[in-house]
């Protein structure tokens, strides 16, 4: 129940935050709250919640890769901010302007130079403990395969080819991040204006999977009462993608109007983030009398 806790902990600071500000203005997307007095919130809220999703066992291997792929996304989202920053800072009568190119490339880059070293050090942190785990993990896979087989019980063939890909993608995520990670001085490059939304969306991406594969493994049981749970995290999968092609799809066909037009962002992520909630609430009530999964 941590992860939930931290979700409520993040939902009740960017509550406060709206609550206290001037107009009770909201800001255009969660990951803005990054420039506010929820940082050490927001940050250290996705940093557990993507520790969780990668320490946690999935109760399939799939499932599990997909959990630790979202997990390590997510960290990267907590480290390097949005470049969606100046809504709330700017006057009330302006904030539906769009700003010219040369306003905003002053502004961005602005943000970028104040967060350059806290970046830096963060991100050069993760990228550092991320290539020792997959070195550390590289060299347990060999020695346990190089072990003869009576002694141990091994994973199935079918896991150790999803681990293979699982680990494999880590560490082609690895090797582009830090790639991409040396052009940051350039406040043009990829870097900081793509890296931060590439990894939500991905990460959202892999959340929904590890959904449906929750899903499917009960679909695939004996449990007498598989099929509810199967109904409950079947529900919140299509309800994730649901919220995500609705609100999404509309924002790029404008589709909107008003406080849901300039909130689009700020409301996806609420919803899946709320449903993330509810994902991890139904697999504590699920699972509470399992131990570790074998596969």
């Amino acid at each position: 129940m941590g992860v939930v806790a931290v979700i409520l902990a993040l939902g009740f600071a960017v509550w406060r935050e709206i609550a206290t500000s001037p107009d009770h203005c909201v800001q255009r997307s969660l990951s803005a709250y990054y420039y506010t007095p929820v940082r050490p919130v927001f940050v250290g809220a996705l940093l557990a919640i993507g520790f969780a999703m990668i320490v946690m066992w999935g109760m399939t291997w799939r499932e599990d890769a997909a959990l630790n792929l979202a997990g390590l996304l997510l960290m990267v989202v907590a480290l390097v901010p949005t470049l969606d920053a100046n809504y709330c800072s700017l006057p009330k009568a302006i904030r539906k302007t769009v700003p010219d190119t040369e306003t905003k490339e002053i502004a961005d880059n602005a943000l970028i130079k104040a967060n350059a070293e806290a970046v830096s050090r963060s991100f050069t942190a993760l990228l550092f403990v991320v290539a020792l785990i997959l070195l550390l993990t590289a060299v347990a896979g060999v020695v346990m395969m190089s072990r003869p087989s009576s002694t141990i019980h091994g994973p199935t063939n079918a896991a150790l080819i999803g681990y293979a890909v699982t680990w494999g993608l880590a560490a082609a995520a690895w090797v582009f991040y830090f790639v991409i990670y040396q052009d940051a001085d350039n406040p043009h490059s990829a870097f900081n204006h793509k890296v931060h939304s590439w990894s939500a969306n991905l990460a959202v991406a892999f959340i929904i999977l590890a959904v449906v594969f929750a899903a499917l493994h009960k679909a695939h049981g004996n449990e007498p009462a598989r099929t509810k749970w199967v109904w409950f995290y079947g529900l919140v999968a299509a309800t994730m993608v649901l919220a995500a092609v609705v609100i999404k799809g509309g924002d790029h066909l404008d589709l909107f109007s008003g406080w849901v037009d300039d909130h689009a962002t700020f409301l996806l992520e609420a919803i899946l983030i709320a449903l993330l909630g509810v994902f991890w609430t139904l697999q504590t009530i699920d699972r509470r009398a399992k131990g570790a999964p074998r596969y």
